[in-house]
């Protein structure tokens, strides 16, 4: 039978033998675009800011998870470039000694803010990059504009050694896309990764219902066109299966929630804009930190709850494949991704 006790140590483990060493971050839960897997087409609900995490509060959160050992940090949204303190939580991060920081974006602000974020001490880009054709990015993102993105991916390719393209696979849109993508992060010495749709809310789930595509397919698209030899990487970089063209920098990522579960080997923890700490990207159960810190609760006493936490209610695996028809109740840019 299980310990229901954490054990005595000061890190995060789980049950289950896995060691938590990365933590997503959401900044806000607002995006200037509405991705047809992220956002209903009627745009998602307003948001109370009045219930987001204050910087300050942010700050004493990020500070005691450091010290509970997590070594990657990375903020997400919502787009976390409308976050307005973006830049001194990325400093902050820093100052804590926090060794691995990314980012997260769909890139429309990218061009202005990637020479402070990089003064600040971000070290990796994530990119969303689902198309490469103008019309069917703006169709995929509801409006969005490709060449917006694309300016701010090569503001950025000067001050940043590590950018990585999302593309999300979607069958009847982007999936033929594959190789021209990966030709394109090879040639602007991009890297580049491919995940399946997620049945989060009422959009992801119809997307998963109407668009999925698994890496698999992608996968079998390129062996067409060239050869892929694995690499290993470090599990904080995230669940990716990494691979490299010979004779090329480029990797190339497929990140397989649905067809090629990666629970096993699941490291991270996410947080909320609103406080609320999330054991699994598939399920509920989460702590609400917000009101214990507003009722001033200690920062050792809070560091034992969250190991507490973790140790007891971080489940096993995400439940996305045994009710393919039902949704996880949440919006994507409530968790960050």
């Amino acid at each position: 039978m299980p310990e229901t006790v954490a054990p005595d140590s000061p890190h995060l483990d789980d049950r289950f033998g896995r060691h938590i060493t990365y933590l997503r971050v959401s900044l806000t839960e607002h995006c200037n675009l509405r991705c047809q897997y992220c956002s209903p087409a009627s745009g998602t609900p307003r948001f109370a800011r009045a219930d987001h995490l204050r910087p300050a509060e942010l700050d004493g959160l990020l500070a005691i998870f450091h010290g509970l050992g997590i070594r990657h940090m990375r903020f997400t949204g919502g787009e976390p470039l409308l976050y307005p303190w973006l830049v001194d939580r990325v400093a902050h991060a820093r100052s804590l000694g926090v060794p691995k920081i990314s980012l997260s974006t769909n890139g429309y602000l990218l061009d202005r803010l990637a020479a402070p974020l990089a003064q600040a001490g971000l070290h990796r880009l994530n990119v969303s990059l689902d198309s490469l054709d103008p019309a069917r990015f703006a169709e995929i993102t509801r409006g969005g504009d490709l060449e917006r993105v694309k300016r701010g991916l090569f503001a950025a390719r000067a001050l940043f050694s590590a950018i990585k393209l999302n593309v999300v696979l979607l069958r009847d849109k982007n999936l033929p896309e594959v190789p021209a993508l990966v030709e394109f992060a090879r040639a602007e010495g991009f890297d580049i990764q491919f995940i399946e749709t997620m049945p989060l809310g009422a959009a992801g789930n119809s997307s998963r219902n109407d668009a999925y595509a698994s890496v698999e397919d992608a996968r079998a698209l390129l062996a067409r066109h060239m050869t892929l030899e694995p690499v290993l990487g470090s599990g904080d970089e995230g669940p990716a299966r990494r691979f490299t063209i010979p004779g090329s920098g480029t990797r190339i990522g497929f990140i397989s929630p649905i067809s090629e579960n990666f629970c096993a080997g699941c490291n991270r923890l996410r947080l909320t804009a609103t406080g609320r700490l999330v054991y699994c990207l598939g399920q509920t159960d989460g702590v609400d930190l917000l009101p214990l810190l507003r009722a001033g609760r200690d920062p050792e006493d809070l560091a034992r709850l969250i190991r507490q936490k973790v140790w007891l209610e971080k489940p096993e695996r995400h439940t996305f494949n045994d009710n393919p028809e039902r949704a996880a109740p949440v919006y994507m840019m409530r968790l960050g991704g």
